[in-house]
């Protein structure tokens, strides 16, 4: 267990204060009692049924002084709570054809608002990804519940370069969860690197996960993308594609130069095909809720780092509570 304030930790040094003080009032009572009564009359002077604790008060108070103490640090403690191990990566390509405006008001924009769709559609406990592909892909917002820095994410995304769906695909499929290893030596191999110890072969129990990229389908550098879908399929990955652009292209001017942007959905549907996905032209919020219900839901439980001051604080009322029921009836006089 952290403390958020354990400076204010020192109050405990107040536990071994009160139970010197109530030791030293519990030897003046019992003296005073002696000094003025019969010892054998004082059990008359209670009524009701006696305690066979009659110092287990004193502990549900000395307790609950403990516990408020304890609170007003602010304590933290790993808590096991339910988790939903299913995910899904949400690739968007980010390259120079992106800007074409055969999808007003440019297929980039048409791109991130439905991947926003789709980021809404899935249910609230499915963990979402964002990952941006050009050149080549980079992880944006690891798996996570947290739906707003997902939309955040995908808002700010701006133009680039090349595309690489391959890279795409690979990355994609490594921010999965229990996937972190996994095409190892093929972003080795895109890296410029050796290869590496033989790869091992994907874990048995590995939660469901699924990738649904937003491209106009034109792969023209990285990773081949059939080496990336032979990676999808071993780690049991399905990639959905979405095709972003019209059957007739763009042309337009680019950098100063009237240039024609085509838009290919071959890749996309071949891609889609082979990993047991779909390809959606154009896609549909039921295509989007229907995803989230083919990946269900893989509950665990994993610990969070979570603040417990309100339970602390509420077990230390409880006892100071419990203290004061069991000192009415112990100290009950008779009138």
């Amino acid at each position: 267990m952290e403390f958020t304030w354990p400076v204010m930790l020192v109050g405990l040094a107040a536990v071994p204060l009160l139970v010197a003080a109530h030791a030293s009032v519990r030897r003046y009572q019992v003296r005073a009692a002696q000094a003025l009564a019969d010892p054998h009359l004082l059990p008359l002077l209670r009524s009701g049924r006696p305690l066979r604790v009659p110092w287990l008060p004193f502990v549900c108070y000395l307790g609950a002084v403990a516990l408020l103490v304890l609170a007003s640090a602010r304590p933290v403690a790993a808590i096991p709570f339910p988790t939903n191990q299913a995910a899904v990566v949400v690739g968007i390509d980010t390259s120079k054809s992106m800007v074409a405006a055969d999808i007003a008001p440019s297929r980039l924009d048409a791109a991130k608002r439905m991947a926003k769709e789709l980021v809404l559609a899935t249910p609230r406990s499915l963990r979402v990804g964002v990952v941006a592909f050009s050149d080549y892909a980079q992880v944006l917002v690891a798996p996570t519940t947290d739906r707003r820095e997902v939309l955040d994410a995908i808002e700010r995304l701006q133009p680039q370069q090349a595309t690489s769906i391959g890279s795409a695909i690979l990355v994609g499929v490594r921010a999965l969860p229990g996937r972190e290893r996994a095409g190892e030596d093929l972003l080795r191999r895109q890296q410029g690197l050796l290869p590496g110890s033989p790869p091992s072969p994907p874990p048995a129990d590995l939660p469901p996960g699924a990738l649904v990229l937003f491209s106009d389908g034109v792969s023209n550098f990285g990773v081949d993308p059939m080496e990336a879908v032979q990676v999808a399929r071993q780690y049991r990955v399905r990639v959905h594609t979405v095709g972003v652009g019209t059957p007739t292209g763009q042309v337009q001017t680019v950098d100063g130069q009237l240039v024609f942007i085509p838009f290919d959905p071959n890749g996309l549907q071949q891609v889609a095909q082979l990993t047991g996905g779909r390809y959606f032209y154009p896609p549909t919020p039921e295509d989007f809720r229907a995803i989230g219900r083919e990946l269900g839901r893989a509950m665990t439980w994993q610990r969070q780092r979570t603040e417990v001051t309100s339970l602390v604080a509420a077990t230390g009322g409880l006892l100071m509570l419990a203290g004061g029921v069991l000192s009415l009836v112990w100290f009950r006089r008779v009138p």
